[in-house]
C-alpha cells in the first residue's frame, strides 16, 4: 500500500508540475478534459488518479510518456529531455522532409537533363512545375507537424505555385483568369484555417 501512496504522489506532484509549466489554472485543465477543478485539485494532491484513458490524454496533452509521471527525477530534468528529445525529433522530421523536397529537385534536373539531351531544347519551365510538386510533398508531412500553421501555409504555397506554373506553361493561351480563380480558393483556404483555429480554442 505504502509503494502504491508513493506513486500516486509522485503522479499528483508531476501532474502538478506540468500544468503549472504550462501556465495554465486547474479550472482551464479541468475545462479542456471535461472534469471538474476539483476532480484535478484531488489529481494533484494524490487523492486520486485519472482514469487510464485520462491519463493517457493529459500524456499526449503534455507530449511526454507515461514514465515521465512515474518517475520521482527532479522535474527540471525530465523536462530538460524532453524538451531535448522534441528538438531532435523536430530536426529529425525536417531533415527528412527536405530529403523528399530534394528528391522532386533531382527529378526535375534528371527529365530537364534528358529532354535537352533527345531535343536539344530548353524545358525550363519544369523548374516551375518542382514548386507545386515540392509543396504538395510538404502537405504530405501535416501529419507528422500537426500545425495549423504549417497546413495553411504549405495550402497556399502549393494553389499559388500550381495556378503559376500553369499560367506560364499555357502562356500562350492567355489563361490569367487562373489567378482570378485563387481567390475564392485562397479565401477557402483562410476560413478553413480560422475555424479549425476557432475549433481548437473552444475545445
Amino acid at each position: 500500500m505504502e509503494e502504491n501512496k508513493n506513486i500516486r504522489e509522485i503522479i499528483a506532484k508531476n501532474l502538478a508540475n506540468l500544468r503549472k509549466n504550462k501556465k495554465m489554472t486547474q479550472s482551464e485543465l479541468a475545462e479542456k478534459f471535461g472534469y471538474s477543478d476539483k476532480a484535478v485539485s484531488k489529481w494533484e494532491n494524490g487523492d486520486t488518479l485519472p482514469d487510464v484513458e485520462t491519463l493517457y490524454k493529459l500524456c499526449q496533452f503534455y507530449n511526454i510518456s507515461l514514465d515521465f509521471l512515474i518517475n520521482e527525477e527532479s522535474f527540471e530534468n525530465k523536462i530538460q529531455y524532453v524538451n531535448k528529445m522534441n528538438r531532435t525529433v523536430i530536426l529529425n522530421n525536417a531533415l527528412i522532409e527536405t530529403l523528399y523536397c530534394s528528391f522532386v529537385w533531382i527529378l526535375a534536373t534528371i527529365i530537364y537533363t534528358y529532354l535537352f539531351y533527345i531535343s536539344n531544347i530548353n524545358f525550363w519551365y519544369i523548374f516551375i512545375w518542382a514548386l507545386p510538386a515540392t509543396s504538395l510533398v510538404m502537405i504530405l508531412f501535416r501529419k507528422v507537424w500537426k500545425s495549423k500553421i504549417y497546413n495553411f501555409v504549405v495550402q497556399t504555397i502549393f494553389f499559388w505555385t500550381l495556378v503559376t506554373a500553369s499560367y506560364i506553361q499555357f502562356l500562350e493561351y492567355n489563361v490569367w483568369p487562373l489567378f482570378i480563380l485563387m481567390i475564392p480558393i485562397q479565401i477557402a483556404i483562410t476560413l478553413n484555417f480560422a475555424i479549425n483555429d476557432k475549433l481548437k480554442i473552444i475545445k
